[in-house]
């Protein structure tokens, strides 16, 4: 995984547990959230400032996922009957996305919003 400060001031913290990704208090699972083409899942900065997926004014991290390619895998033998009638085996597969990559995932850090008081007080 690549973690990158897109620009300067705090930031969450980031840590990847096989394919849990932690982003400040947020948990993504990067299987579920994968899928056969590239994808990108935004974090913001809440009200409280803590991580959410629902669109907020604030951008916070953004993730982006490689696409997971399809890959056969054996699934047994299928038979028919072929012009003559004799019976005719053949490998049978299924097809599964490939595991993620990790090394592939990016994580895009920006800058989170000033927290009440940082400013000189509340008033």
């Amino acid at each position: 995984m690549v973690v990158e400060q897109a620009c300067g001031g705090r930031c969450w913290e980031v840590a990847l547990e096989g394919s849990l990704l932690r982003i400040g208090g947020l948990e993504l699972d990067l299987e579920a959230l994968s899928g056969p083409e590239p994808g990108r899942v935004t974090v913001y900065a809440g009200a409280d400032g803590a991580p959410t997926l629902e669109a907020t004014d604030w951008l916070g991290a953004e993730v982006l996922l490689p696409g997971r390619p399809l890959e056969a895998v054996p699934a047994g033998e299928q038979g028919y009957e072929d012009e003559e009638g004799q019976e005719v085996r053949t490998p049978a597969y299924e097809y599964r996305m490939a595991p993620l990559n990790l090394e592939l995932v990016q994580v895009r850090l920006f800058g989170l919003p000033p927290q009440v008081g940082e400013q000189g007080g509340e008033g």
